[in-house]
């Protein structure tokens, strides 16, 4: 029976070749793009999981609220971990992990600076589940100046030679010695990292208000985080008080009726990489809000494939219905005849998924480059994957075909044989409804794609309050050390170059600026300080970024005493409360003691400018003068950027011999929203899938209704109907239609990407051009596709159209 139900299947599709293309070509567009987003979530989800204590880890993330700043670390003070342990029991073990910039790591003639360098507790092998290759794991890290080294690194720095006891320069820090080899990290970790050394090699800060380490805590089983949650007031008043008490010189029940406040939160490993951004941060996460969005699109384009079936089945029935009816009069069960079209339905649907299957392994590269990601195709062809595809293929032709099987079957053999087939009013409606919803979910997509570019266009062209275009950034100066200055002055000298700048920060990259506390000079000591962003710039800093004044002066060297002088923004002026903050003064509040306190005189005000993400407000800044500065920045002024870099780079290698690298600004501010760019692209081409998939569903609607009425058009034509009347007359209802999509998309539409802009502190607004454009554009292209059926069939010969009747 079942080879039966397969002959004729093949049969029926080999005689409709054309029919059963587009069939399948529908739904292996749908099935691949369902399958590729599913593997992009299916990773996004599977962040930190490898791990075996995964579900018993917790970050120690430090919140609160000091001077009306909100304050939301990624990191806790170093005495947190062990004070943990030791106050609560429930705490089994806990891990740190510290940053300390950038290293020239050299072995020999082998020597690359290292930007993925991080120092931890000696527990740390055994705290999170990356395998040793070698060493042992509960010594690797016991001892100062010790080093496990990653698989790749340990191949890059040391060829096939066994790496362990021998040693490595780590920049100024001197020879680290290799205790062990451990596996690459999983590309879902939030960490990656190709260094580990141990953490006696570096000084913490042993102050519960001076910033720390990154600290994990693993619970004992049974032991809930909220448990620990609700013991922080206690824990934060007796080790967080008594120093608010010696800085502030006040009690920590006064600092908590001011509305200030400290506390630390337990955030799940495996909720780090897409849920959380905070400061500090080990890399950039993601957002859990993309997770639901491609989700449901991927449901949205496998759905949308499936009415394409369903309509397509449908609009090819009326070629079959004889066949039904000679097969009902020869004794056919309706069941028989569900079984048959069932087992058609899966067979289509599993020549799609062959197809879906090469589809994604041609797409595979482009959809790697667009995400971010390095699946490979061992990532889609395994046996898992395999199997929930057929699973999935199975379900989907079930449904896909189950509406044409209760269609087909049910047709009347008397009628049939009549030539008399009606759909019936439900199974229009029904039709009707499914192209509305497929036309729903194209708009809303085309409205979204139009507003992410919109946002996207916004943050590229606002004003960010400096020149962005034409600066060079050069990388790791401070390798340079004392020679720093000198270069720059040799840097200042090139005819190309207009301006340098030698910096603490620089915006859109990566910063070595900190935070303070600040009051104005007479303040009271009650008033808790304002927490403000800090870094060091010299003179030629806003001359070569383009940065305004508001008031007073710049930085210069005429000034003497511009160590003690120090520039704010607007942001910072505003918090203070002051209208004309020239020549006030502002102090740091030490160590609590009035000797230890700081004052700076304030020589001038910058325009407000971006210099951190349009995801956040621009904050309060205070720039000193002098100090620890990093980075150089170069502003250009010449068409032949390639000489220049010849220039730069022989200039930089008669000073150092360290690796000459560089940037420019504007790349690095691009970059800053780069998976928003991302996601715009990703919307773009799933909406103009979505609307691909969604005109094939339109054309096989077509072709049902210019079959159905094919008499109709017949007698109209020889009454005298025109060819364009027919047309509009065949058009009409599925204009209806797409209006009514418009009208339900629309809404929609909004509310998903309000939810979306919400994200931004700076962003546009929804126009209401964007929907009437995203409708147009539907209009038009389902014109464009029902026109070719609406065409055909009105030139047809009426004589033949009513012969065929």
């Amino acid at each position: 029976m079942i080879s039966s139900y397969l002959k004729i299947a093949l049969r029926s599709l080999w005689n409709k070749k054309a029919f059963a293309s587009i069939n399948i070509l529908g739904l292996a567009v749908g099935l691949a793009t369902c399958m590729l987003i599913l593997l992009f979530v299916q990773h996004e989800s599977s962040y930190d999981r490898f791990n075996r204590n995964a579900d018993r880890i917790f970050r120690v993330t430090l919140h609160g609220r000091i001077g009306g700043n909100d304050i939301n670390l990624a990191g806790a003070s170093a005495p947190t971990g062990p004070a943990l342990m030791r106050d609560y029991p429930g705490v089994e073990a806990y891990t740190r992990l510290n940053t300390n910039g950038t290293f020239l790591v050299k072995n020999g003639e082998r020597r690359f600076l290292e930007e993925r360098v991080i120092f931890t507790d000696s527990n740390f092998f055994n705290f999170f589940s990356i395998p040793l290759l070698k060493g042992d794991v509960n010594r690797v890290l016991k001892e100062p100046r010790t080093v496990v080294l990653t698989q790749s690194t340990a191949l890059k720095y040391f060829g096939n030679d066994d790496p362990i006891g021998k040693s490595l320069t780590m920049g100024s820090m001197g020879l680290f010695r290799v205790t062990g080899v451990c596996e690459d990290v999983p590309s879902n970790s939030h960490f990656h990292y190709d260094f580990f050394g141990s953490m006696k090699s570096v000084t913490l800060g042993e102050k519960w208000l001076s910033s720390g380490a990154h600290t994990y805590v693993l619970l004992r089983k049974g032991y809930p985080a909220e448990k620990l949650t609700a013991r922080m007031p206690q824990f934060v008043r007796k080790y967080i008080g008594p120093e608010i008490q010696e800085f502030l010189g006040i009690s920590y029940e006064e600092y908590l009726r001011k509305g200030d406040k400290f506390g630390f939160a337990f955030q799940p490993l495996t909720d780090i990489h897409l849920t959380s951004n905070l400061e500090n941060e080990l890399e950039g996460n993601s957002n859990i809000k993309y997770i639901y969005i491609f989700t449901a699109i991927a449901a949205f384009i496998l759905l949308i494939a499936c009415i394409n079936f369903m309509n397509l089945s449908t609009a090819g029935s009326a070629g079959r219905a004889k066949e039904v009816g000679v097969r009902k009069v020869m004794g056919s069960v309706r069941q028989q005849l569900m079984a048959q079209f069932l087992t058609e339905s899966i067979l289509v649907t599993l020549f799609a998924l062959l197809v879906a299957f090469g589809l994604v392994v041609l797409l595979l590269p482009g959809f790697n480059d667009l995400a971010g990601k390095q699946f490979d195709l061992q990532s889609i062809l395994n046996a898992r994957m395999i199997a929930y595809a057929l699973a999935g293929c199975l379900v989907v032709g079930l449904l896909a075909g189950s509406y044409p099987a209760f269609f087909l079957s049910a047709f009347r053999p008397v009628a049939v044989l009549k030539g008399s087939i009606q759909a019936g009013v439900k199974s229009g409606r029904l039709r009707n409804t499914l192209v509305t919803v497929q036309f729903v979910v194209s708009i809303a997509m085309i409205i979204a794609t139009m507003v992410v570019y919109q946002q996207l266009r916004f943050i590229q062209n606002k004003n960010v309050g400096f020149d962005k275009e034409h600066v060079l950034i050069l990388h790791d100066t401070h390798l340079l050390g004392d020679k720093a200055k000198t270069f720059k002055e040799q840097l200042a000298s090139l005819s190309a170059v207009s301006s340098v700048t030698l910096a603490g920060y620089l915006p859109a990259g990566s910063s070595n600026n900190g935070t303070d506390g600040f009051l104005p000079e007479n303040a009271d000591n009650n008033i808790t300080p304002y927490r403000f962003t800090t870094y060091q710039v010299d003179e030629d800093y806003l001359k070569t970024l383009g940065i305004g004044m508001a008031s007073g002066r710049n930085f210069s060297k005429a000034f003497g005493g511009d160590s003690a002088s120090v520039l704010i923004n607007e942001a910072a002026a505003k918090q203070f409360g002051w209208k004309n903050p020239i020549g006030k003064r502002i102090r740091t509040i030490g160590n609590g003691t009035p000797e230890s306190r700081k004052f700076y005189t304030v020589v001038g005000v910058t325009r407000d400018f971006h210099f951190r993400s349009m995801h956040e407000r621009i904050a309060p800044l205070v720039m000193f003068y002098g100090g620890d500065q990093y980075q150089i920045a170069l502003r250009i002024q010449t068409q032949d950027i390639p000489g220049l870099l010849k220039t730069l780079e022989k200039t930089w290698k008669a000073t150092s011999d360290n690796p000459f690298a560089y940037s420019f600004l504007d790349e690095r501010f691009s970059k800053m929203y780069e998976s928003e760019q991302r996601v715009g692209k990703l919307f773009g081409i799933f909406a103009g899938l979505a609307v691909v998939i969604a005109c094939l569903g339109l054309f096989g609607l077509a072709t049902f209704t210019t079959i159905q009425r094919t008499k109709e058009i017949g007698v109209r034509k020889v009454l005298g109907a025109s060819v364009l009347s027919i047309v509009s007359l065949l058009s009409k209802d599925f204009v209806k239609l797409v209006g009514i999509a418009i009208v339900i998309a629309s809404p929609l539409a909004w509310y998903g990407m309000h939810r979306w802009l919400s994200d931004f502190a700076y962003k546009v607004s929804i126009e209401w051009w964007v929907f009437l454009l995203a409708g147009v554009l539907a209009v038009s292209i389902a014109l464009l596709t029902v026109s070719f059926q609406s065409i055909k069939a009105a030139l047809i010969n009426p004589v033949k159209s009513l012969k065929a009747e």
